[in-house]
């Protein structure tokens, strides 16, 4: 596995990367090693994560973004002596997380080669600070990458949106394709014995970043207190547009019905699906997120956005999707899930065991399973 993310002690970034990573573990045979690529100037050293062992590679580049794939020759020749060095040796399959750096490396690996592609921006297009450097870079960066792409033995996406939005780019003539679907690890998350709340209780988790929407949500709840009702709203997470959100909340006189809580252990967010009524997240250019998944798990019904990821696996779209940054239309959907007792599918479709049995079922496994 190459991958940009992957948990530590300190930080849970990744959790999805750990989980699948360790669902393979569990149902073959592979020893699977974890290869963590970081900036040239990173501090970040190898470490140990719950059994598996992660080898931090120092890619060289150039800061901010800017021309990526510029030193790769030198970059995968310093791969290969590091794979060496690190005992990594007699490599069957090549598992990339994201396009850049992760699928440029592998080029003069012989086995098979699997990128995986977890976001709408699949060729990383809006990746960096220098707005110049975007503009003048953009078509370097999508004729590089197809052709690493192009190289892969199978190309996937968390969703079906994910490979529609790759197949847009011409000069793209993936070998195979596959979706596969953000799968939730049901010992992590199920349901608990719930009390219930008092005053119903809605709860978000994510990044506090502009696409991930929470002005919408909490414009909603203010609407939804104008009109007289009693109704809370946990946000966690942080990021840029949380001093927006915070300034808001208090400008509104929220603070009694919005509290914003600090980022906790993914294991630990369990507890927090069970705790609340309605799981929210109205972000507008996702992938496919999954926390939608955990929420389900828990049998905590969800909304997400029309036209996301998470559009192709909602049990009921009419009750569980709403449009892009409307606060109205959002409303009247947190008011269904306020008035109706709601009963959920049963996710066992998407526990992460079965994605991950039906992924290692593919062609491109053959017989090493």
């Amino acid at each position: 596995m190459i991958t940009p993310f992957f948990p530590s002690i300190d930080s849970f970034v990744g959790s999805y990367i750990f989980d699948k990573s360790n669902e393979i573990r569990k149902q073959t045979e592979f020893d699977v090693r974890i290869v963590k690529t970081v900036s040239l100037f990173s501090s970040e050293k190898d470490y140990e994560f719950n059994g598996f062992k992660v080898s931090i590679f120092k890619t060289i580049d150039f800061p901010f973004f800017i021309f990526p794939g510029m030193f790769n020759k030198i970059n995968r020749k310093r791969f290969l002596d590091f794979l060496i060095k690190k005992g990594i040796k007699n490599v069957q399959y090549s598992h990339s997380h994201v396009t850049y750096p992760a699928s440029y490396l592998v080029d003069d690996l012989i086995c098979k080669k699997i990128v995986q592609h977890h976001g709408l921006d699949v060729l990383q297009l809006q990746n960096g600070r220098s707005g110049f450097a975007k503009k003048i870079q953009k078509n370097f960066l999508i004729k590089n990458s197809l052709n690493h792409l192009n190289k892969a033995d199978l190309n996937i996406g968390v969703s079906q949106l994910v490979l529609d939005k790759l197949n847009e780019f011409q000069g793209y003539y993936p070998k195979n394709e596959l979706v596969l679907y953000n799968g939730v690890d049901t010992s992590k998350f199920f349901p608990i014995k719930k009390n219930c709340n008092k005053i119903f209780t809605i709860g978000c988790v994510a990044n506090f970043w502009e696409i991930k929407d929470h002005i919408t949500l909490i414009k909603s709840v203010k609407k939804i207190v104008e009109e007289g009702k009693e109704i809370k709203l946990r946000l966690i997470g942080s990021g840029p547009t949380l001093n927006t959100c915070l300034e808001f909340v208090k400008n509104n006189n929220l603070s009694k019905n919005i509290i914003f809580e600090k980022e906790i252990e993914h294991e630990k967010l369990n507890q927090f699906f069970n705790e609340i009524d309605l799981f929210v997240l109205p972000s507008y250019y996702e992938a496919l997120g999954c926390v939608y998944l955990e929420s389900w798990a828990t049998n905590t019904p969800f909304i997400g956005v029309k036209n996301q990821g998470i559009a192709e696996l909602a049990p009921d779209a009419e009750r569980m999707l709403v449009s892009e940054k409307n606060p109205n239309e959002l409303v009247e959907k947190i008011k269904f899930f306020i008035n109706n007792d709601f009963k959920l599918t049963n996710v066992e479709e998407f526990a992460l065991e079965n994605t991950i049995s039906n992924f290692l079922l593919h062609k491109i496994f053959k017989a090493d399973v």
